[in-house]
């Protein structure tokens, strides 16, 4: 059995996602009132206020169950993280991104989104997969599947409504020493390949595992590389 967990933390890596966030945090017109939709974006911190974990725990419960809620650290980061201000969150949970997408633009809507909820999600409880391995003997040959069932949703309820594919995959029942007929075979060869050019989201990564820069500075260093057409 795997559990999974998804943390409220998102990088904005061009400039104009990151004017895009600007204008959610600086506020919108939402009906009749101007409304800032998120908090200061410029900040390494995952850590939450206690005042909405209580309110999203809450909202989690009545909207999912008791055992959709999770646990998150209000705690203080320590180390090279800037952790004056909490991790990048709704200002309320009222605006759901669907009550007020007319009142967005499509980025801005999408990036709302993703920032409403990843919060949520961080908050909730695990998911749980079952994950089973199969090999085949075939004359000395091995094969190999994998097949996936999810046990519990867990924070991925939250994204049901969206177009992400469900990943379970559910291999037929097989018992140990059973024979099985092969219905065709394919032969494929593959060659050594330069490595791909790298996405934003890939270069942020690997400057995060070799500990380049910080969140804080990846907009500028991908914005630097687009402007030296590198």
């Amino acid at each position: 059995t795997l559990q999974q967990k998804s943390v409220a933390k998102c990088h904005f890596s061009t400039k104009k996602t990151a004017a895009v966030a600007q204008k959610l945090y600086e506020g919108l017109k939402i009906g009749s009132e101007q409304v800032g939709l998120i908090t200061y974006m410029r900040t390494d911190s995952t850590r939450l206020s206690p005042e909405f974990v209580n309110n999203a725990s809450s909202f989690i419960e009545k909207k999912y169950g008791k055992e959709y809620v999770g646990r998150a650290s209000t705690k203080q980061n320590k180390g090279l993280v800037q952790d004056a201000h909490e991790a990048i969150r709704p200002t309320s949970l009222d605006y759901e991104p669907k009550a007020i997408k007319e009142y967005l633009t499509p980025d801005q809507y999408s990036l709302y989104s993703l920032i409403y909820k990843r919060a949520i999600a961080s908050l909730m409880s695990e998911k749980v997969d079952e994950v089973t391995a199969v090999k085949l003997d075939g004359n000395g040959y091995i094969f190999k599947c994998d097949g996936v069932v999810n046990q519990f949703p867990g924070y991925s309820k939250i994204y049901e409504s969206s177009d992400k594919p469900n990943d379970s995959k559910a291999l037929p029942k097989l018992e140990e020493g059973q024979m099985l007929e092969a219905t065709s075979l394919t032969k494929e060869q593959h060659f050594t390949q330069a490595p791909p050019r790298y996405s934003e989201a890939k270069l942020v990564k690997m400057m995060q595992e070799l500990g380049i820069g910080r969140p804080s500075t990846y907009a500028s260093t991908i914005s630097t590389l687009y402007d030296r057409k590198y």
